[in-house]
């Protein structure tokens, strides 16, 4: 991750006027927009495999303080609709995984399960 600072000061001196319709959504998408609650991102965790937001955020490499914080007040608008994108994947995923196991009755569960794939 970069240094927010130097990120800031790289941005600054590229900026243009279009950025400023970008800067005002990212401050309504974390101050007005409603955030995804800690129950829905049980939910979402739980639709992934994990039985906590904590154990999602060791096996994704997510510093434990970070996991703990999304467990307690849940998640930005920004991100939940990250996390959201990845459960639909997954259970896109799943199904694909589940017709190819019966058009060729090769399982390809073991093999994420081995890949430690979520």
């Amino acid at each position: 991750m970069t240094n927010n600072f130097e990120q800031f000061a790289r941005n600054s001196i590229q900026f243009r006027p279009s950025d400023v319709r970008l800067m005002f959504e990212r401050l309504h998408s974390h101050i007005v927009k409603p955030r995804m609650t800690a129950d829905e991102l049980h939910a979402v965790v739980a639709g992934l495999g994990f039985v906590s937001v904590e154990a999602f955020g060791e096996h994704i490499g997510l510093e434990r303080r970070t996991s703990e914080s999304w467990a307690r007040y849940g998640l930005s608008r920004d991100a939940a609709q990250l996390l959201l994108a990845l459960l639909n994947y997954r259970s896109r995923l799943v199904e694909a995984m589940d017709d190819f196991e019966k058009t060729t009755q090769i399982p390809l569960d073991g093999f994420f399960e081995t890949q430690q794939l979520p």
